[in-house]
């Protein structure tokens, strides 16, 4: 084989290489953002959950205290 020859052959597994391990490292990035989105989802419910029991605490508080000095 002669150096030309060689050298197409090595650009040729380069090139595959890249594209395996490129193709590798984009599933594992979807998976991350994938179980992070969770994550985020998960503590916005969870957020909004709390915000609606705080409202809940106070309207219950307004109501019980309002009628008392009349």
């Amino acid at each position: 084989m002669d150096g030309p020859t060689l050298w197409v052959l090595a650009v040729f597994g380069l090139i595959s290489i890249v594209c395996v391990m490129g193709t590798r490292v984009a599933s594992e990035v979807e998976e991350l953002v994938a179980a992070w989105s969770d994550v985020v989802e998960r503590l916005r419910r969870r957020r909004d959950e709390s915000q609606d029991d705080d409202e809940e605490d106070h309207d219950d508080e307004e109501g019980q205290g309002g009628g008392e000095g009349t």
